[in-house]
């Protein structure tokens, strides 16, 4: 799952409440000081990875003739370009490996700053850390599903991408996000 700006501050504080929680780490600064500086390295992950992005729809824009006149798969293209700048920027793109970077990241800067001491080694608690980011999208995409199926039992079709579409699915998604806590 694809993180998107509304998630940082919320997969932070998840992170730090299952870290506060655990016996793995003692805490040794208040929780908001962990927070913010976990929503920090979260959202510049994010920013890294918008940035390529923007950078491979340039280039697609650049030679949008060329592309016309090939018949290329634009969606195609752009993954292959997004997943070239990435490695020229040393940019994982894999999600399981990048969030295992973002635990590992976000521990070292807790720790750096004085925030935590661990009591475990620190591959434990970058397992832990890894668990809780899993748990934080394994709850978003059962409430992305679930809105999704409502939508699709809608007795008038919406269109997806439509602007009714987004206001129906983001009422159903924040509905199903209230229901599981």
């Amino acid at each position: 799952m694809k993180l998107k700006p509304q998630h940082a501050q919320f997969l932070a504080e998840r992170i730090v409440l299952d870290l506060s929680r655990s016996h793995l780490v003692s805490i040794t600064s208040p929780l908001p000081n962990l927070n913010r500086l976990a929503t920090t390295i979260i959202k510049e992950d994010m920013q890294q990875e918008q940035s390529i992005e923007i950078k491979a729809r340039e280039l697609l824009e650049a030679h949008q003739d060329e592309i016309e006149e090939d018949e290329v798969n634009e969606k195609q293209l752009f993954a292959m370009i997004k997943k070239q700048l990435a490695k020229d920027r040393g940019f994982l793109l894999s999600y399981k490996e990048r969030y295992s970077q973002l635990a590992h990241e976000i521990l070292d800067a807790l720790f750096e700053e004085s925030y935590i001491n661990f009591n475990v080694p620190e591959n434990v608690a970058k397992s832990f850390v890894m668990e809780s980011i899993d748990a934080y999208f394994d709850f978003h995409e059962k409430a992305y599903d679930n809105a999704v199926e409502k939508i699709k039992n809608y007795q008038r079709r919406l269109i997806p991408g439509s602007e009714e579409y987004e206001l129906i699915f983001t009422k159903l998604y924040e509905e199903e996000l209230n229901k599981r806590g």
